[in-house]
């Protein structure tokens, strides 16, 4: 097994999309390389990544295709992304690739048979209904891109390819939060995942205008959360509510956002250099680049312990939170932008409004979730005392 099982998350086209959303804050990473208009990843560093990172994994190797807009590559790149799978996989192991796109090249049936063939999950970016989404997600030519990406997402729906829906949480759906979750679920995608929007200056004087206002924030968690606890209009995932829950049932942080510390995954852009995170994308966190450096090296990197553990250096008034074990500060990019790492993070107000307002329900979940595993376990029968202690018939509590 690896030192660490780090999981790559690969940039194929770099920053570049055929989208101009208003809110990326990945387009001006064109800036790093000055001398390449335009960005692709060679197949020859397409086969250096894809043999060094199978010979560091053992069990399931993840691979994260993001952007910029990684179908740009087109279908033939993928296909032979799988086939370097297969060329350099060991006997036990297995691929898991997924793909964060916004959709608008994938309405090609092509695109969906394959992304089903070889098990792609998808995740589609959509913020909400067509006036919410056509504000900031438009083409170049300005046109709004909401058709297209539905389109898109019943293509590859029809074709039962695995999709969830990402949505940025931005001034045109924050106050909306009901109708926003509802709408989402009529699309017919069960797992979702809310991006809180928030990007600073780039001459450091603030924020941008567009960033939502944490109290609202709250509120947007709260009321989808009560939506979600009802199972209402339908049962649904919520990648921030099921971390949570999993967490209180005594689990590891599913994710870096909320965990102890940053990662363990990296980015691999266009030219193989490689990058602590997508969201520090900058040369001070560059660990080097994939046709020089071995993958068990990265976590031996003085720089990767370095950044990994700037996730809650520093944190002295966030420790003392009751809700610290929940968040541990949160992502340091919503306390870099603010100018000191050490600060709480620019969402505090917002974690613990939906903390507070979540945590006695998810506690109760929790027990409910493992009193039926201790059943399922113990072979507890539905007549049989609940394992919580309740002192009831299994059957009468927690079996519900």
């Amino acid at each position: 097994m690896p030192d660490e099982p780090l999981t790559v998350l690969v940039k194929p086209a770099g920053p570049d999309c055929n989208l101009a959303c208003s809110y990326c804050f990945y387009r001006d990473k064109s800036a790093l390389w000055p001398d390449a208009p335009r960005h692709r990843m060679s197949e020859e560093t397409l086969r250096e990544l894809v043999r060094k990172y199978m010979n560091y994994h053992d069990g399931t190797v993840p691979f994260a295709w993001q952007g910029g807009e990684p179908t740009l590559m087109g279908l033939d790149f993928f296909k032979r992304a799988v086939e370097f799978q297969q060329l350099y996989g060991r006997p036990g192991q297995a691929v898991s690739n997924s793909l964060q796109t916004n959709a608008i090249l994938l309405d090609d049936p092509a695109w969906a048979r394959f992304l089903r063939e070889y098990r792609f999950l998808v995740g589609v970016s959509i913020d909400g209904p067509a006036e919410v989404h056509d504000v900031f997600r438009v083409t170049h030519a300005g046109e709004g891109s909401h058709a297209r990406v539905v389109a898109a997402l019943e293509t590859l729906l029809a074709h039962e390819v695995e999709v969830n829906i990402l949505t940025m949480v931005q001034p045109e759906n924050i106050h909306r939060p009901a109708e926003t979750y509802e709408y989402l679920l009529s699309l017919g995608v069960d797992f979702l995942q809310f991006i809180p929007l928030a990007e600073p200056r780039p001459d450091g004087s603030g924020l941008m205008p567009f960033s939502i206002d944490p109290a609202d924030y709250g509120r947007f968690l709260c009321e989808v959360f009560d939506l979600w606890q009802a199972e209402q209009p339908r049962p649904a995932y919520v990648r921030m509510f099921d971390d949570a829950l999993a967490v209180v049932m005594g689990f590891d942080h599913p994710t870096c956002m909320f965990g102890p510390a940053c990662g363990p995954y990296f980015v691999v852009e266009h030219n193989g250099d490689i990058f602590a995170c997508d969201f520090f994308v900058e040369e001070q966190w560059r660990y080097g680049n994939i046709h020089e450096l071995e993958f068990h090296h990265i976590p031996r990197l003085e720089l990767y312990q370095r950044f990994r553990a700037r996730k809650t250096a520093g944190l002295d008034e966030c420790a003392r939170c009751e809700w610290f074990s929940m968040c541990h500060g949160g992502c340091p990019k919503y306390r870099v932008m603010l100018g000191d790492a050490a600060r709480p993070t620019y969402f505090c107000e917002a974690y613990r409004m939906f903390f507070e307002h979540s945590h006695d329900r998810l506690r109760e979940m929790a027990k409910r979730l493992n009193a039926r595993r201790a059943a399922e376990e113990q072979g507890i029968g539905r007549n049989d005392p609940c394992p919580c202690g309740s002192g009831r018939k299994f059957k009468d509590c927690c079996m519900a």
